[in-house]
């Protein structure tokens, strides 16, 4: 397998086994075979999606050291909408254990200093919320490395109300024909445990010599020849134990802080992306993710009727 079009790759720092030093013996078996064993020689790109690249310059440099051709794609939501969902996943991974947001919002300085870090959380950065949701700066960042020949921005709202030309522009973006896809399907919604003691049986670090390696259900899952997931015990009853859940919208007085907080941060990616994006925290709530994706999975809905059209996920996620 060659992977010279790799559009990037899992260098990030919760991943303390993959250095600049690694040679490329070992980064195959630790990190290539066990992710992308199941592509093909002739796929023309691969790659995998981990939204912490973002907000982590050193993991970036890592995938440069290692493809320096490698692609950025970047998907940016209002962070009204994406602060709430970001905090319920950190709970559903066992990296946050303050369930009120406001609550989690107010301890960012406390944890900055290393106080009260929830004993799990791999990385206390993640609890950063304010600096996280800072899309502007971290644009700038990426841009500033990897160049913007090599970024590609989406904003989410196009996502919802136009995924094919987005998919479409994706496709360019990557030197990549259109393969008549038109269906879109939506891959997660937001999600929490049921049992916590069985979440941390799940999803607690496999370590080796002190490093994580991996969790208990991405270890032991694995691939079929067509690329699907192939279920096993493990993986049925970490799907058994997650529930729908969508995360509580921020209070007024919340919405109020974050505004304040982030205000000046959408207006330099605005500018970035040359986008006018002054609706975003002028609005409670995104109504295009409450509203509009939970019509995608519908058997009733006709896409193509109602100006909307789907397709398969672009780039799998990596486990």
């Amino acid at each position: 397998m060659k992977y010279s079009n790799i559009i990037s790759i899992n260098l990030s720092v919760n991943n303390p086994e993959i250095s600049y030093n690694l040679s490329e013996i070992k980064l195959r078996r630790n990190y290539l075979d066990r992710y992308f064993a199941h592509y093909t020689a002739d796929c023309r790109v691969v790659g995998e999606g981990s939204v912490s690249y973002l907000y982590q310059p050193e993991a970036i440099k890592r995938i440069q050291h290692f493809n320096p051709g490698a692609r950025f794609i970047v998907l940016v939501r209002d962070p009204l909408a994406m602060l709430p969902s970001y905090h319920q996943r950190l709970r559903y991974l066992l990296q946050e254990e303050e369930s009120d947001f406001e609550k989690a919002w107010a301890l960012q300085s406390t944890r900055a200093r290393g106080e009260n870090i929830p004993k799990l959380c791999l990385d206390a950065r993640l609890l950063a919320y304010s600096e996280i949701a800072k899309f502007g700066a971290q644009v700038q960042q990426l841009y500033a490395i990897a160049g913007r020949e090599r970024t590609h921005v989406i904003v989410f709202d196009d996502l919802v109300t136009d995924p094919l030309g987005v998919y479409q522009r994706a496709l360019e973006f990557l030197h990549v024909d259109y393969d008549g896809q038109t269906r879109f399907e939506r891959k997660y919604q937001s999600r929490m445990y049921r049992y916590r003691w069985l979440q941390q049986l799940l999803y607690l670090p496999v370590m080796r010599h002190g490093k994580v390696i991996d969790t208990l259900q991405r270890r032991l899952s694995n691939y079929n020849q067509d690329g699907s997931r192939r279920r096993n015990p493990i993986s049925q009853l970490a799907g058994w134990n997650t529930i729908t859940e969508s995360p509580a919208p921020l209070s007024p007085r919340m919405t109020a802080i974050v505004r304040e907080t982030l205000q000046a941060d959408v207006q330099l990616l605005s500018s970035l992306i040359d986008r006018d994006l002054s609706s975003w925290l002028a609005r409670k709530r995104d109504h295009a993710t409450y509203h509009l994706l939970p019509h995608w999975n519908s058997p009733t809905f006709d896409p193509t009727k109602a100006g909307y059209q789907h397709s398969k996920s672009l780039i799998p996620k990596s486990g």
